[in-house]
Order: structure tokens, then sequence, then C-alpha cells
């Protein structure tokens, strides 16, 4: 006998097994559940998204961003198991043209219920929504037009509300990452009560310390920033308003940018098919960035350290880009002194033209931030640059710089300091008075000026532990190489050092050299002096 074998039941569409499918596909976790119904809202337009996360219920409600009718209605179809497999399978399909898979991830998790509120009318005024519970099905539901005016989110016309209980959420990590992913928002974002907006208060416009944020229109839309610090180039994808992969570009000053991509590929679009799509408008994202540099030097007037900041944005795309080089040399960047003390910013042709020669060598005058141009004896224009500038300008005009004569006065006083701090040392009548070195201070608790000479001391003796101690007795020498070094705070022979390292750091060799008696003495500061002095 010849068994039947019912091919309709072999070709039946297992719709579950499939929902499961796409919901592990789209989320790494249920964690990410929240950030993309977020996504969902901001793609539909919504201004304002407050999310809650409790330990069984999660609800997002956003003033714009409705569901449509349509919508809801696949959703229910798709819900219900006692629709054919077949006219389910036609819901799914139509959900997911329809950019609805943060819905189906919903239903992906298996909650014990999910209602959907938005304001989708039906002749008598009622709002049409969703209502769905585990073992019962899904079903439209009716809600009086009046019955929810009581909140102001939910009187907008196209306000939006999702409720899902019983979904198993990791709390901490969820919020975590919809802070991480939702930083750029264009939109208001809400987490338990607490705006985004208002927990990033020190951020611009979600860029961390950055001293310039300018929004770009081409060739892409998105915003840029000039951050304080950092040295690589990172572009954040996003879509629909949060982030979904990032990219690092070499060659290029260092800036960040915050990219929509809805225009340059579909809303379902994977991370790896994001990269592959910027690709081609890296270049002009770059020139763009780098136009806005110029932009910002030519026409405000930024914070001292933040115009050095530019200006080491702007040497580094002169060095690399040759198609901004020449305007970039026209931009008044560097800061000099003239003969009179007057104030004078030069551009790059300027400055090229202060350099001279001096025994085949290609130099240019030039002092530190942080060194007073009053005690230099300035018989042409000085500039001002930091370590940072002197290397870029270097290599791009391949010249050094040499410091200019200091003056007779400025020396002879900082001398005196250091010539009388061994024989004040060793004075009897003075040492009578002291007291004692005490706890040893960590540099927190020490003055700018005071870890400043540390600092410089640390990088001349790598093999011994130099720190400030209290009391304002003698120098401690601790071991004989010495091994540890501690300076009391309030010695007079230390805060003179601390006054010398100050205004000049060559005056290193001198303070070690009072310092230590002239004992195990290094002779990298020995040579480095000997340098200074020539």
């Amino acid at each position: 006998m010849v068994e039947r074998i019912d091919v309709a039941s072999l070709l039946t569409i297992d719709v579950s097994s499939e929902l499961r499918k796409l919901t592990q596909a789209q989320l790494q976790g249920p964690w990410q559940l929240p950030a993309e119904l977020v996504r969902r809202a901001l793609r539909h337009g919504a201004q304002r998204v407050e999310i809650e996360i409790g330990r069984q219920q999660l609800r997002v409600r956003s003033r714009g961003g409705g569901v449509p009718l349509a919508t809801l209605h696949e959703l229910s179809v798709l819900l219900d198991a006692k629709r054919s497999p077949q006219r389910r399978h036609r819901a799914l399909s139509a959900l997911e043209r329809a950019g609805a898979l943060s819905l189906l991830g919903i239903v992906g998790l298996e909650p014990a219920s999910v209602q959907i509120i938005s304001p989708n009318a039906n002749e008598e005024g009622e709002t049409i929504g969703l209502s769905w519970r585990r073992g019962e099905g899904a079903a439209l539901q009716r809600f009086a037009g009046t019955s929810r005016a009581a909140d102001p989110a939910q009187t907008d016309p196209t306000f939006a509300e999702i409720i899902v209980r019983g979904a198993k959420l990791d709390r901490a990590r969820a919020r975590e990452w919809l802070q991480s992913v939702a930083r750029y928002a264009p939109a208001e974002i809400i987490i338990d009560g607490r705006s985004l907006g208002q927990a990033n208060r020190s951020l611009a416009g979600g860029f961390d310390d950055a001293f310039a944020v300018i929004p770009i229109t081409a060739p892409v839309n998105g915003t840029l920033a000039l951050p304080r610090d950092g040295e690589l180039t990172r572009l954040y994808l996003l879509q629909d308003g949060l982030v979904t992969t990032h990219i690092s570009v070499t060659e290029a000053p260092c800036f960040e940018a915050a990219i929509e991509t809805r225009e340059l590929a579909e809303a379902s679009a994977s991370a790896a098919r994001l990269r592959d799509v910027i690709q081609p408008h890296i270049p002009s994202i770059v020139s763009a960035a780098i136009d806005h540099m110029i932009k910002l030097a030519q026409g405000s007037s930024l914070p001292t350290a933040d115009r050095g900041r530019l200006t080491q944005l702007l040497l580094h795309s002169a060095r690399r880009d040759r198609e901004h080089a020449k305007a970039i040399a026209q931009v008044p960047l560097f800061r000099g002194i003239e003969r009179d003390g007057r104030e004078r910013w030069s551009d790059l042709l300027a400055l090229r033209q202060s350099v001279h020669e001096d025994g085949g060598e290609r130099l240019l005058s030039a002092l530190f931030p942080d060194q007073d141009p009053s005690e230099f004896t300035i018989d042409g224009r000085v500039y001002i640059l930091d370590e940072s500038q002197r290397a870029l300008l270097g290599e791009l005009l391949e010249l050094g710089f040499r410091q200019p004569r200091r003056r007779v006065e400025a020396r002879r006083g900082l001398a005196r300091l250091f010539r009388e701090g061994p024989s004040l040392l060793r004075s009897r009548d003075w040492l009578l008075g002291l007291r004692p070195g005490g706890r040893q201070l960590p540099d927190a608790e020490l003055e700018p000026e005071q870890r400043s000479l540390l600092v410089q001391l640390r990088a001349q003796v790598e093999t011994c532990e130099v720190a400030m101690c209290t009391g304002s007795g003698p120098v401690r020498r601790i071991g004989a190489t010495p091994d540890k070094l501690l300076l009391p705070r309030d010695s007079e022979q230390v805060r003179a050092a601390v006054r010398a390292v100050a205004r000049d750091r060559a005056w290193v060799y001198p303070a070690l050299l009072a310092l230590l008696d002239g004992r195990a003495f290094p002779e990298r500061a020995r040579r480095r002096w000997s340098i200074y002095k020539l």
C-alpha cells in the first residue's frame, strides 16, 4: 500500500521561525531594541522621544513618528496565529518593505504583551491602536479621542506610544547602548526622565571637547567638529539619526564628523554597506573640513589655546593637501612680537620672509608660549610657537628655530639665585630655623609651577624618584645614587628653583646643580645646558 504524502503540509511557511531569524539578524541582543524603536520614531519625523526602561516593561513615547494604520493592520495579521501561514507571510513581507523591522523585533523577543497607540482616527474620531497578549493573539483597539488628552505628548496629532511588557531586557546595557548611539540624534532624547542633551551638556552637539562645531550639507548632510585633542579623523555613520558604525581616516587633519546616510543607502543597510557607500565621499568631506578650518581662522577670534590647535590642524593640511596649501599660506596663523613690543599676526608667506641664514642653516627666531618676551632682546619679529607648530613648520619649510638673546638683567637675576643656593643650604644660621621635610605630597596637591619643576627634573634623572614633601628643610637624598629625591615645598631653595624653571625650562641644569649640591649630576642636563649657553 502506497502512503500518500501531503505536499501542502511540506510547503507550509514557518512564519514564527522566519520572524525569529529576522529578529536575530537585526539585533545583537534584546538590549538593542529600545535604540531601534527610537530610530523608527526619528525616521518618521519625531522631534522628541521618551524612553522608560523598567524591569518588566519598556515604554517608548514620541512626539511625531506615528505608526500608520496600514502598518498596524499588517502587524495584527502577523501576530494572529489563527490566520493562514500564507497571509501571515504576506504581512511579514509588507512590514519589511515598510521599514517596520523594529516592530517585528518586538514580537521576536516574545514579550507577554504589546500595545501600540497612534492617532489613526476612524470616522467616529476614535484613535485606532494595536493590542497583543501572548496566547490571545492581536487585535486593533479603539481609544476615544478625548480619553488620553491629559498627556501633552499624546495630544500631538502624530504621537506614538509603544508599550512592551514581559520582555527580557538588560536595562543597564540597554541604557548604555542607547546613550552611545543617540549622542548625535537630531531630536531630544529622554531616557528614564533624564534628557540625553542635559546629560551631555558639556558636549558640543554630541562631540567631546570640541572648540568648533559646523553643520554641512555638501557633499553629505552631517556635522563637523574640531576636537581640542587627538590625531585621528573619525567619521560616525548615522542611520536615521543613530550611529550604526564609524570609520577612521588617515592622511587628513584631525576632525570628527557625524554623517547621515539616509540618502546614500537603504534603511536596513548593514554597517559594512554603509562603510562602502561613504568611501567615494571621503575626499570631499575632508576638503569641506579644511575649507571650514580656513574660514574659522580668517573670521573669528578664538582663545589662544584653540587658535594654536587650529594652526596645528591647518599646517598639517598644508603639508598633505596641495590643493589647499596656497589658501592656507595666506591665513594669519602665527603670533609675532615686533621690536616695539606690538603683537602682529602673520601668514605663512610673511613667516617665510623672516627666516634667515646662519652658517648654512635656515633659522627662525621664536619663543615658547610660556616664555615672557620682556626677558629677551627683540631685534626683529619673534614668533610665539609651541612644540607641535615648530615640528610642522620645520618639516614644511625645512628650518630650525633659535631663541633670541636673553636680557642681561634677567640672566643675572636668575644666576644669582642658583649661585647663592648651595651656600644658603650650608649656612648653619639658616638651618636652625628649618622644619625638616615631612609627608610626601601627591602631584595633585601641588601648584602648576611646582608640578612643572618635577616634570623637568624627572626627565633628567630617570633612575631617581623625584617628589615634593611638606616642610622647609634641606633636600633629602635617599640612596647613594640617589634612588629618591624629596624636595621640601616651603624650602627657599626649592622655591627659587620653581620660579627659575617656570620662567625658562633651560634653567633645570642650575636647579639640579643646587638641589643635588653638585653630586651625582646627570650628564644629559649638563650637555643641554652647554648647548643652551652657546
